[in-house]
């Protein structure tokens, strides 16, 4: 697999989440990553059931070339996730500085982060 330092806070890759339990997010899914840290890469799952954008902590995101999304996804902040490396099947894409900038405060608020 490609260096850590190839995967850039924003960029969304195919991962494969382990088994879970109950509501878990699990499978090979797409997902955004938001940092990277002791040798994990830590990532927010993508689910393309946009019934799940009624949660709190969800951002919806749109399909762009940038971002390689083939549909509509919501970004299941409250499921945030740290990963090795090896859970990392390929790049599809980036996803915008607003979007990233929504999920961050949605990671802020759900962490209780002061945000100046």
């Amino acid at each position: 697999m490609s260096p850590m330092s190839h995967k850039l806070k924003g960029d969304v890759w195919s991962v494969d989440i382990p088994e879970g339990r109950g509501h878990e997010q699990k499978g090979q899914r797409p997902a955004i990553v938001v940092g990277s840290a002791n040798g994990l890469v830590t990532v927010i799952p993508l689910t393309g059931n946009i019934e799940r954008a009624k949660f709190s902590h969800t951002d919806t995101i749109e399909p762009t070339d940038e971002n390689g999304l083939s549909s509509t996804s919501v970004a299941l902040v409250f499921q945030v996730k740290s990963l090795d490396e090896d859970r990392f099947i390929r790049r599809i894409g980036r996803v915008s500085g607003g979007d990233i900038e929504r999920i961050d405060a949605l990671m802020a608020d759900l962490l209780g982060l002061r945000t100046r």
